[in-house]
């Protein structure tokens, strides 16, 4: 295991703007796999608290859940986020499984030799959470929690918004390159542009969409912070191009290789869904939650894909650290 990147820190180019959120690499590192493959991660929140595992969204990498850092230390959790493979500094995984990443992550925890821990995952990073509740070994999980994550995709997009139901009905699943590309050329991945300039297009580009979002979106995207830090997240997602983005939308997208129902039945599996979510509509948190059975608790918001994050984070992960 490294103790120090094996790669050279992604700066944040172009900017000397103060953000509350941290988005250095100061807490990142990398893991030498078995097979050779390289997995980055970060930590954040107290060194010596309760593991919490972190599955990134789509995409994403271990950079996002930085504002959860504070809040983190103050209820004692070390959060582990994990970059899924050809996403930041992990290797790309040709032909793997979303499985095959919890393998990846069961052999971190060991290495990083973690008595018990949780899972914590939000957005596409909903079926990597299901993997590890199915998967990784019962004495040491002690409970997972998805935060507005994608179910198994025969649960179906009804309710999603045009541009999500076209992307997984359609794009991630047949054209998963093409889609991955168009991604690509919007403000988070153009790599070739400095952050000051990559922000000063979300901004026009949020800006431009104001009139076609939730009002409860408006606190979220007004949060020039939260900006920041969904464009130095973005460096790590397209950092190594789009391959590793087109094979995880397509995963995510097509059958998970296990059943939700065999997840084991003693295991606390927090839901956390927006009643206002066009991306990741409820029905997909009332369908796992039915898959799972009484060990489910799910918890339906008046708020959005967005806002549910932005409102209950500090509760979403009290709760889990709770649970363990």
């Amino acid at each position: 295991m490294a103790d120090q990147p094996s790669q050279p820190a992604t700066a944040v180019t172009g900017t000397t703007a103060e953000c509350r959120f941290r988005l250095d690499n100061d807490t990142s590192a990398s893991l030498t796999l078995p097979d050779g493959r390289e997995l980055g991660y970060a930590q954040w929140g107290l060194p010596t608290g309760h593991a919490v595992l972190y599955m990134h969204g789509l995409p994403g990498s271990r950079i996002e859940i930085t504002f959860l850092n504070t809040i983190a230390m103050k209820l004692g959790a070390r959060i582990i986020a994990i970059d899924r493979p050809g996403y930041g500094w992990s290797s790309p995984h040709p032909n793997r499984t979303i499985l095959d990443h919890a393998k990846d992550v069961q052999y971190l925890a060991e290495q990083l030799e973690l008595d018990s821990y949780a899972v914590l995952g939000i957005s596409g990073g909903g079926p990597y959470v299901l993997a590890c509740a199915y998967y990784l070994p019962t004495d040491k999980l002690k409970a997972v929690s998805i935060v507005c994550g994608l179910g198994p995709p025969d649960i179906g997009y009804s309710g999603q918004n045009w541009f999500h139901w076209l992307g997984f009905t359609v794009g991630w699943r047949y054209f998963p390159g093409l889609t991955a590309w168009y991604l690509g050329r919007e403000p988070g991945g153009r790599l070739d542009l400095t952050d000051e300039e990559r922000f000063k297009l979300m901004q026009q580009s949020t800006s431009k969409s104001k009139s076609d979002r939730h009002p409860k979106d408006e606190a979220f995207w007004g949060d020039v912070d939260r900006i920041r830090l969904y464009l130095r997240s973005a460096r790590e997602s397209f950092a190594q191009g789009t391959n590793g983005i087109a094979q995880d939308g397509h995963l995510v997208c097509t059958d998970f290789g296990f059943r939700v129902e065999d997840i084991r039945s003693d295991l606390p599996v927090q839901l956390w869904f927006g009643k206002f979510d066009s991306h990741v509509p409820p029905n997909h948190g009332k369908q796992i939650a039915a898959r799972v059975g009484s060990n489910a608790h799910l918890r339906v918001e008046d708020e959005t894909h967005a806002s549910l994050v932005a409102n209950w984070e500090e509760k979403i992960l009290e709760d889990l650290v709770k649970a363990m």
